[in-house]
């Protein structure tokens, strides 16, 4: 059995925490964030999906991603798309797929790889 520990708590509510295995020979460290806070990114999403932004701007919001999400999304690019893709594409195609179109901030997809 395993010792866990809170070694942090943000002020976004992102707990970190350490696993010490029963015999000391293990620490595991993991991020989590509460449920609460992942449905308050969501609502953030919806909120900003119904204000129009402007397409001639310099700058448009594409989305809010929990920092569980992106960081499963940088090590399945690391270990399996690094060779493929560049990180940008990656995210962007990760953006614009239907599975996580609850991220987006717009209405559609983008027309650039690069979000």
């Amino acid at each position: 059995m395993s010792k866990k520990i809170l070694l942090d708590r943000s002020p976004t509510g992102v707990e970190h925490y350490a696993y010490i295995d029963h015999d000391g020979d293990e620490l595991t460290l993991v991020e989590h964030t509460p449920t609460r806070i992942e449905s308050e990114i969501l609502d953030a999403c919806a909120r900003a999906r119904s204000v129009a932004q402007s397409k001639g701007r310099a700058f448009q919001l594409a989305a809010h991603v929990p920092i569980n999400t992106w960081n499963a999304w940088r090590k399945e690019w690391a270990e399996h798309y690094a060779d493929t893709f560049t990180w940008q594409t990656f995210e962007a195609m990760k953006l614009n797929s239907r599975e996580n179109a609850n991220l987006r901030t717009g209405h559609k997809r983008s027309g650039s790889m690069k979000l």
